[in-house]
């Protein structure tokens, strides 16, 4: 397993989704030119982000959340990426409500855009061509087909994989791609109270090891800051956000799955958001979790190839 977190100033927030407006009011005005930014999510959003320094953390940490997703989008423009400008318009429509943000239907979307983001992102010294145009979620090099599926209830965990498994024997016989992923994202179905119940204790007690510290002398400035900046912190946090997704993957899968030699691996996330308040300043932070299941037939070289390439995924957040 790994993770990623990063922490937010919430003015480069603002500003990237100041840029990501800008950009996406190009779209719109090719795609649909009698739609007005001002009259999807993306202004709804901005209001709230207006109104940032009056919601309480637990309110602040969800719409950060939201805002730096969007802001990944920014990505598509300065990258070598095919996509269908169409599916960037339908991760904007309807309205929004960042309390159900993780179970809205627009993640469906806008998974298959983040993850070719991050592809994009392991692939850009290599001048990798990436598909998100074709019928397949993400085509590489017409090599690599990867399904994407945001899953909503863990109820349908193995008919999403089963899909997937079937689209990948699809693009592959008719020889869209040599090989395949099945991407999973989780962040809807794991136990997020607990993570952040957790997240909460752990800094807790971060503080007060840290006020000791400042009380003999040998810490100045924000602690808060130095928490969240502090390496051990952020493992322990987004380590035992990975263990909540683990627990939600394996109590549905147990601990392997059988896939056709062609599929290389099960790749799962989860995205969580905290914001930690201390002396009336609240920091917000993410995380992304990922783990993986790889196919057990591979012989080691290869899963240890394949273990290699999940791993440099681990970027942005």
């Amino acid at each position: 397993m790994n993770a990623v977190k990063k922490i937010h100033d919430v003015e480069k927030v603002r500003e990237d989704f100041e840029k990501l407006i800008e950009n996406l009011s190009k779209v719109l005005k090719e795609e649909r030119p009698r739609t007005n930014i001002l009259s999807t999510k993306l202004w709804q959003i901005k209001k709230e982000l207006s109104n940032f320094d009056n919601l309480d953390r637990h309110a602040l940490a969800k719409l950060v959340e939201i805002v730096v997703k969007y802001n990944t989008i920014n990505n598509l423009f300065s990258s070598n990426i095919d996509y269908n400008k169409k599916d960037l318009i339908k991760i904007i429509e309807g309205t929004s409500n960042y309390i159900e943000d993780t179970n809205d239907t627009y993640n469906d979307h806008f998974f298959e855009l983040s993850m070719g983001i991050r592809f994009s992102l392991a692939f850009q010294n290599q001048n990798a061509k990436i598909n998100l145009a074709s019928i397949c979620d993400i085509i590489i090099d017409d090599k690599i087909a990867v399904e994407c599926k945001y899953i909503h209830s863990l109820s349908n965990i193995m008919k999403n994989i089963k899909k997937a498994r079937e689209q990948i024997d699809t693009r592959i016989s008719n020889n869209q791609a040599q090989i395949g992923f099945i991407a999973l994202d989780l962040s809807n179905v794991c136990a997020r109270d607990r993570i952040s119940e957790f997240a909460d204790y752990t800094f807790k007690k971060f503080i007060e090891n840290y006020e000791i510290l400042e009380s003999k002398g040998h810490l100045k400035g924000d602690l808060a800051d130095r928490i969240l900046r502090d390496r051990n912190f952020t493992a322990i946090v987004a380590n035992y956000a990975t263990l909540e997704l683990e627990t939600a993957l394996h109590s549905e899968l147990g601990f392997s799955y059988k896939m056709p030699f062609h599929t290389k691996a099960i790749i799962f996330q989860s995205l969580n958001s905290f914001a930690f308040e201390y002396k009336g300043k609240i920091k917000p932070m993410t995380t992304r979790g990922t783990t993986y299941f790889i196919n057990e037939n591979l012989l080691q070289d290869e899963a240890l190839m394949t273990k290699k390439f999940i791993h440099s995924l681990a970027v942005g957040v």
